[in-house]
Formats: C-alpha cells, structure tokens, sequence
C-alpha cells in the first residue's frame, strides 16, 4: 500500500508544543495567528466523518476488519484532501508553517489546548499536493506524531498525572448486547492486562460491592461513586453512548456472571451525574471510551467534549475517546492491540550493543502504533478516529 512502510521509532516522546485554540485565533507560543471559522471546520469535520462513515460502512458490510486495499487507498486520498485544506486554513501562513517546521518531529507531541474547538486534529495531513494525490498515510498528524488534546484549559500540562503506577487494575464495562466486546475484547484485554499476578481485573457486575447489598440504581449514581472511590487505575468502556439534552451517557450492563443474558440491568452513566456528584477519582484511571459517539461529532463543535472532559475533570490521568461511531468488530480489535503496545511495549534493538529490549510506550506512541498496524495488516484507517485527551507522553511507571 502506499505511505504505509513508516516504522513506529523506538524513541520516546520527550516534550509537547502547545497549540492554543481561543475563539477568533489560535496561538504557538507567542505568536498568534487567525483561525478557521466555526463554520469551516464545521465543513471540514462533516466531510472527515463521511470519510469514516464510508469505512464503517465497508467493515460492517463485510463483517471483517480487513479493507480492500483499493477502497482504502481512495478514501485515504479522500481523507487526506480534507486533512489538508484543514491543515492549510490553519497553518499554510509562511509564519506558522515556519514555527512548526522548526519544533515538531516524532519525539514532540503537538498538544491542542481548548475547551472550544472539537476537531479530529489525527487527520491533518501536511503533505505537498503530490503527497495528497498519493494519499501518502505518512503526512497525517495521527500517524506521523502524537496528537494530544488539552480539554480544561486551566489546568497546566504539568499538572497531570503523566504515570501510571503497578500493578495495573482495570474494570471491564460493557453493554451485554456487544457480542464481540463480550467474547474478544473482554477476554484478551483480561489476558493482557494479568500479565502478572499482582495485575487485577475486574467485570463491572455482582463482584463489584457498589451498593453495600443494595439494589443498584439503574441511573448510573451508585457506578459513579463506586469508581470514584475504586482502586483501578484503568477504566474501560466497550458500551453504547446516547445523547440528549442533558448531556452524553454511557450505557453499561451490570452482569450478574460472565454469560450473555437476553436481558441484563443497563446502568446509564449521564455526565450531569458528574456535577450532583462532584467527587475525584482515588487512582486517577486511564479511561478508555470504546464506545459511539464518545466525543462527539459535527454537531458538538460549539459545546465541549462532553464525556472525555467531565473525566478529566475529576481527575482522570488520561482519556481516549472515539469521534465519530465504531463498529463493535474494529473497536474490539483495536482496543486489543492498544493496550498491548501500551502495557507490554514494543520489543526493539539498542541502537549501540544491538540487544533486544523492550520500549515501554506512551499512550500518544501506542495510539499511533495501533493505527499504523491496522493500516498496514488490514487497509484499515479507521484508528484515526481514536484521540487522546490528556497529554501523550503519559505511560506506565517503570519498576
């Protein structure tokens, strides 16, 4: 396939270059440039997203993963046209493309701070008009560095938890009618995550004491006290999202074992919960939202990232959301993956005695491995709809 050969670097992401998006301009350090309009981006977000409602499309149409490589080169190409006008409304100045020239290779991770701007920034591509035409996957943002996002503006990078202490703890939720969650994602990110036995797994169900012998308040209020004051350092939903006027919420099965039932009690976690409720969490988890519409869409560029923000919010170390809805199959293969390279590393050779060692990665560096591995085994660029909302070096603590 073309542009797909880029190995992930064995480097470590060492710093970020802060990109500040206010609401009549966006800012590099000092120097302030004038930024797209609401309603441009608006544009160019709806055309990404039918990008990607095309790829859904032909996953679920084939129930499988793996694309036809022609297909994807044409909507990689068409992805790429869109990254690039929206690269070039915003940094095709002399100024800005000079700055960024000058700051960002693969080792720093441009961080876009704004609660304002919702944008899958992992699609600008900056490539020349001949790398365009040849969708060269090399030139987007996603797969060249490591994107993060800043969702609380007042609150300062160096404020954020950028380790994740061991072992690691993570509770499993999941919507019972998610069949490929329920027989793939559950079981092999449980087969990941136990990589030792002091590492700890736990499915959101009976297990969990969130009510002390209670009934469980199908509103979502008892599953946001209980993770409030839990011990697990990860969070991860494999679940549907609703939106209303209220808000975003998670919809979470509470399973009584590890059999699908027909029917299980559906807890609604509602971001308002967040504000009757306003707790921190004890571990500051990674929280993965493998779920639809977890951050929003077109429709959602004049309000905030409803539920990545209200996690980071309450103290969240680290946040990855989806933009736009994936299918249960991609979702589950790629939260696979993720976690592998995140908690296990990438095994590559010293560069000086030639040994093999193991890389732990960053959260930003084990994002673009995974999608660069969906890319290059199965046609596949749907992994650049997956975004960190937190900053990208956070990682595993070495011990």
């Amino acid at each position: 396939m073309r542009g797909t050969v880029s190995p992930i670097s064995s480097k470590q992401v060492s710093n970020c270059l802060e990109i500040l998006v206010e609401k009549d301009f966006y800012s590099i350090g000092r120097w302030k440039f004038t930024r797209p309009t609401d309603k441009e981006l608006e544009v160019f977000t709806d055309e990404i997203l039918e990008c990607f409602a095309a790829l859904i499309k032909e996953v679920n149409r084939n129930k499988s993963i793996k694309l036809d490589r022609e297909f994807c080169d044409r909507n990689l190409i068409k992805l790429a046209e869109w990254g690039r006008i929206a690269y070039q409304e915003f940094f095709g100045e002399d100024r800005p493309n000079k700055i960024l020239n000058s700051r960002l290779n693969e080792n720093v991770a441009p961080t876009f701070v704004s609660e304002i701007m919702p944008f899958p920034w992992e699609v600008l591509f900056e490539g020349s008009e001949e790398d365009y035409e040849g969708g060269n996957a090399e030139m987007f943002w996603g797969l060249r560095y490591t994107p993060g996002r800043i969702l609380n503006p007042e609150k300062d990078i160096t404020d954020y938890v950028l380790e994740q202490a061991q072992p690691s703890d993570m509770l499993f939720c999941l919507h019972h009618r998610l069949l490929q969650a329920h027989h793939k994602e559950r079981p092999e990110i449980e087969k990941l995550v136990r990589t030792t036995p002091g590492n700890r797994f736990t499915l959101l169900g009976r297990t969990c004491n969130l009510t002390n012998g209670q009934c469980v308040d199908p509103v979502g209020d008892d599953l946001l006290k209980y993770i409030y004051k839990a011990n697990h350092n990860m969070l991860h939903f494999a679940c549907h999202c609703k939106q209303s006027n209220r808000g975003d919420s998670l919809l979470v099965s509470f399973l009584q074992d590890e059999e699908i039932a027909d029917k299980a009690l559906v807890l609604e976690l509602e971001t308002h919960k967040f504000l009757l409720r306003r707790g921190k969490f004890l571990c500051q988890p990674l929280v993965f939202l493998n779920a639809c519409q977890s951050a929003g869409g077109t429709d959602e560029l004049r309000r905030t990232f409803n539920l990545p923000k209200k996690f980071i919010q309450h103290d969240a170390a680290a946040v990855i959301a989806t933009a736009c809805p994936v299918p249960d199959l991609f979702a589950a293969a790629f939260a696979k993956v993720f976690y592998q390279f995140f908690l296990r590393g990438m095994v590559v050779e010293d560069e000086v005695s030639g040994e093999k060692i193991v890389n732990i990665m960053s959260i930003g560096e084990a994002l673009r491995a995974t999608r660069w591995y969906f890319l290059k085994e199965f046609n596949n660029p749907l992994g650049l709809a997956y975004g960190v909302y937190s900053p990208a070096s956070y990682r595993l603590r070495m011990l």
